[in-house]
């Protein structure tokens, strides 16, 4: 899960981006309105948090550009002590949701990541993909019901897959999510993670959730769900046959 983080007041004794990056996030942090808007527009974010204060509601006029923007990820603003008018206000100006004393970092990643999931057409508390299962609140992944183990950045590539089910991403991609544009070593370095995450499904009898698409990139599929949409569609007339008027 790949998260932009806005907060205009920097607070060193703040460690709920520490605490997001503890539970395998990914978080991209600004305090520019204007560079979060940048952000935006080359890296797909699962979420973008934007943390309030009611005395600054001035950056609440980043929801209204993101949404002039289309950005898709959902936003989510994050405050304590705030007024029912000032909810009100957050709501409408097209805050998808808004967490207000939460009594922990926990319960605000849990919501973060519910509405996520949900905003990616996902239901369910896990995402299911054939035999794979992934567990967003461990933070674990299961094949054929038995745990996975992988390392920290396999499972982001594995997550992110998961939530863009049935979209190529390309190597740059998945490095700008795992990397934001810091540090990125060689691309071919996602090519090792895909086969070391392969090679540990294969152990348990999974061999088809990520597909290659050559030259393009990686996705996750599911494979069987693709298999019963193609037996539901009608079969099509055999032009050979002749048609019976009645």
């Amino acid at each position: 899960m790949k998260i932009l983080s806005f907060e205009t007041i920097s607070n060193k004794k703040d460690l709920f981006t520490a605490f997001l990056r503890s539970r395998m996030a990914i978080v991209d942090e600004t305090s520019d309105p204007e560079e979060a808007l940048d952000l935006v527009k080359f890296y797909d974010y699962d979420a973008i948090l934007l943390r309030l204060s009611e005395t600054r509601l001035g950056d609440l006029e980043l929801v209204r550009k993101l949404r002039l923007a289309r950005v898709r990820a959902p936003v989510i603003a994050v405050a304590r002590g705030m007024s029912e008018a000032v909810r009100l206000r957050v709501l409408q100006t097209g805050a998808d949701d808004l967490i207000v004393d939460a009594l922990s970092h926990e319960e605000v990643f849990i919501k973060v990541q519910n509405l996520v999931r949900r905003s990616r057409g996902l239901q369910e508390n896990a995402l299911r993909i054939g035999q794979v299962e992934i567990n967003m609140n461990a933070k674990k992944i299961y094949a054929n019901g038995k745990p996975v183990t992988l390392t920290k950045k396999e499972y982001q590539i594995a997550e992110i897959l998961a939530l863009r089910k049935g979209v190529v991403l390309s190597k740059e991609a998945i490095l700008d999510h795992l990397y934001g544009g810091l540090d990125e070593p060689n691309p071919k370095i996602i090519d090792v993670f895909i086969c070391k995450i392969r090679k540990k499904l294969q152990a348990l009898g999974v061999d088809d959730f990520i597909e290659t698409n050559w030259g393009r990139g990686y996705m996750a599929i599911d494979h069987r769900q693709s298999a019963s949409v193609q037996e539901n569609l009608p079969t099509p007339p055999n032009p050979m046959q002749p048609r019976v008027v009645a």
